[in-house]
């Protein structure tokens, strides 16, 4: 099986990655099922304009309700 190829838009290469103790460290899990996640809040947005309200949204305050996180793009 080979390596994916590297984006040609991309600063660093996989072996660039692969090379990086910081890097790597992101390849482990420091969660595990059950854990609770780490704190963090989000800038809340409008619903019509899609842009900042000045709002927080913090995920503690969602406990207990399902939460799904999604990054990146659709287009």
């Amino acid at each position: 099986m080979s390596a994916p190829e590297t984006p040609s838009d991309s600063p660093l290469s996989l072996e660039d990655v692969m090379g990086s103790a910081s890097y790597r460290s992101l390849m482990t899990p420091e969660l595990r099922p059950g854990d609770n996640a780490f704190p963090f809040d989000l800038p809340r947005l409008d619903s019509e304009s899609h842009r900042p309200s000045g709002e927080r949204i913090r995920l503690a305050d969602l406990l207990g309700t399902p939460v799904a996180l999604v990054f990146g793009s659709y287009t």
